[in-house]
């Protein structure tokens, strides 16, 4: 089984390289665009915002957050400083969560469990990406960003709150948070090399999957679950409130591609994870559903998401099967190598 999974992946990789080559200039035109996105969107709304939420939980100023935030912890039954990195992660955007949960878990300010608890609802946008970049410069709405990003917080909350009931805290860390702050300068310089790691990965798999999608026409309803930049930004208008909450708590396959080693290092399957994201987008999806309803919100408000929305058929049978054959592949592959480790 390992080794057919091997020379399927080779076998694949090979013929991507072989299409990239064929349809060159498709792939670099649709890559240059991936690029641009990354450059204009990606770089100037989230970098700084991923570097100063670092900063906080690198150095000693968290101490206050974990004060302030204290009340929350106990009400959503986690240790203060994996509460800190919540509120944090939900602020910073999609790779904060993960970046945090790990730093706190290497640190061994938290057990396995609560990383686990962390990675299944840090998971959110952001305020630079959901509200900035979706809401001011991509729907020119700024109220509409943020009542978006207020949903995909709920979404978060809700799964932390339902996951605390299910697993209760047992964090079994008996380090002082103390041991791990740096001052403000270290803590700032190491910020901003993490931070610009993890943003030059996604632009990476931002370029990456831009490229895939110059070989591949993919419909515009599962544009947003492979590559959640390209899926909102190059398809406008043509995504609802409801089903942009939905994909925005999803998060696509990308995102997920690009936190596979922390998920790996805390324990956690993909498929937790991946059960995690889609119920976080239906509880999205249903308080998008519901906001609408309750508050009939004015049509102007809302013009340039609600023209058109998106039907089931309109992705093909084959797309569907390379997506879940995507997903087994990855599953698999982890299983594989967590093996190796026990």
């Amino acid at each position: 089984m390992k080794k057919a999974l091997e020379a399927a992946q080779s076998v694949g990789i090979f013929a991507l390289i072989i299409c990239f080559i064929v349809f060159s200039v498709r792939a670099k035109a649709q890559a240059l665009e991936g690029m641009k996105l990354c450059l204009n969107v990606i770089v100037p709304t989230l970098l700084p915002i991923l570097i100063l939420t670092n900063t906080i939980i690198k150095s000693s100023s968290r101490a206050f957050l974990e004060t302030v935030f204290s009340p929350l912890a106990r009400l959503l039954r986690l240790p203060k400083c994996a509460c800190c990195a919540l509120i944090l992660s939900l602020i910073g955007g999609y790779p904060t969560g993960a970046i945090l949960s790990n730093e706190l878990f290497n640190l061994h300010l938290i057990d396995s469990q609560t990383a686990k608890r962390l990675l299944r609802c840090s998971f959110c946008g952001g305020v630079a990406f959901i509200i900035t970049a979706v809401g001011t410069i991509h729907l020119n709405s700024t109220k509409t960003g943020i009542i978006i990003y207020t949903i995909n917080v709920l979404s978060s909350i809700i799964i932390c709150v339902a996951d605390g009931i299910i697993h209760p805290n047992t964090n079994k860390s008996t380090q002082e948070y103390s041991i791990g702050s740096q001052s403000f300068c270290n803590a700032l310089i190491s910020s901003i090399e993490c931070s610009t790691k993890s943003v030059a990965v996604m632009c990476g798999c931002i370029v990456f999957f831009s490229a895939i999608c110059g070989l591949v026409s993919i419909p515009p309803f599962a544009m947003p679950l492979i590559e959640i930049t390209n899926g909102i930004f190059k398809f406008n208008g043509s995504i609802s409130l409801p089903y942009l909450c939905f994909f925005l708590s999803f998060g696509g396959l990308c995102i997920h591609l690009q936190i596979l080693n922390v998920i790996k290092s805390t324990g956690i399957g993909y498929i937790d994870f991946f059960v995690h994201r889609v119920v976080g987008g239906l509880i999205s999806y249903f308080l998008g559903k519901g906001y609408i309803l309750l508050f009939n919100p004015d049509t102007e408000v809302f013009s340039n998401i609600s023209q058109i929305t998106p039907r089931l058929n309109q992705i093909n049978g084959s797309l569907s099967i390379i997506l879940l054959a995507s997903c087994i592949v990855i599953v698999v592959d982890l299983n594989n190598k967590k093996s190796k480790l026990i």
